[in-house]
């Protein structure tokens, strides 16, 4: 078999050179469309981890005044994700709890310590710095300050502003859907991707604590439906009565009160006679 030609070697070469990192683009992107269902549950599963954490702070805030868990919501939710983030993110796990649990991460890439950091501050930070600026602002009537002043031209920026949010965060939403990669605008300006942790396991959702917490949640509605419905009293003889039937113990009758006639009432019996004693 003769050699080949140098030519066809040198042209099938080039065409390997520029087709390879095609085919390797084309891949990741595959991939990153595969978990965005992940990052989608993800996110959702974060959310629910902060509204249990946040029951049981606003139980014990109600005991020292009510109302406060109400008037410091706010601060309490930002509290309670600045701790998880810490706690997840911010201690080198490179996820957050749901995120670990939908075996994801964010890759580590070049500057990624200082671009986590700025994550934690914009993605929980900035929100609340917002919310409080155009609260106070409204508070404040900027809102109903006269057309042409300072107070006014700011309120309508911020409202501006606002507008472009939202359009930009529905579009990036638009792209997280077709592309998979970034599922917030904070991520996609620091370059922030969530990939696979072990990407040679199979993604498989779980729904054992689930079902765990959907049996105990419908366990304790129906006690606190059935407990009003209970006597006490009635329970417990019925309790009593039907566990020495069961280990067949003797019941205890006074022989007195056993000969009474029909007609004469035992317990009005049994109260006479504690009388006369006294």
């Amino acid at each position: 078999m003769s050699a080949p030609d140098p030519q066809w070697a040198n042209a099938w070469s080039s065409t390997v050179s520029r087709t390879e990192p095609r085919l390797t683009h084309t891949h990741a992107t595959v991939v990153s469309r595969n978990v965005r269902v992940s990052k989608l549950d993800a996110e959702l599963l974060d959310g629910e981890l902060t509204q249990m954490l946040r029951e049981p702070v606003s139980n014990a805030l109600s005991l020292v005044r009510p109302g406060l868990a109400e008037t410091y919501r706010l601060e309490i939710d930002t509290v309670i994700r600045a701790v998880l983030f810490w706690l997840s993110v911010g201690s080198h796990r490179r996820a957050t709890y749901a995120q670990g649990l939908q075996n994801l991460q964010y890759a580590r890439t070049s500057g990624f310590a200082r671009r986590v950091h700025l994550f934690g501050i914009l993605s929980i930070g900035g929100p609340y710095a917002w919310a409080r600026m155009v609260g106070s602002m409204s508070l404040a009537g900027w809102a109903d300050a006269p057309h042409t002043s300072i107070r006014a031209l700011v309120w309508r920026l911020v409202q501006r502003i606002e507008r472009i949010t939202k359009v930009a965060a529905l579009l990036n939403f638009a792209a997280f859907l077709a592309l998979g990669q970034y599922p917030s605008i904070v991520e996609r300006i620091l370059g922030l991707r969530l990939v696979h942790a072990r990407p040679q396991i199979l993604h498989s959702v779980s729904f054992e604590f689930l079902n765990r917490q959907l049996v105990w949640h419908a366990f304790t509605e129906f006690v606190m439906f059935a407990m009003p419905l209970v006597n006490p009293m009635k329970a417990r003889a019925w309790i009593v009565r039907n566990v020495r039937s069961v280990l067949r113990l003797p019941i205890r009758v006074d022989q007195s009160v056993k000969e009474l006639p029909e007609d004469v009432c035992a317990v009005c019996f049994v109260e006479a006679r504690k009388d006369d004693t006294h």
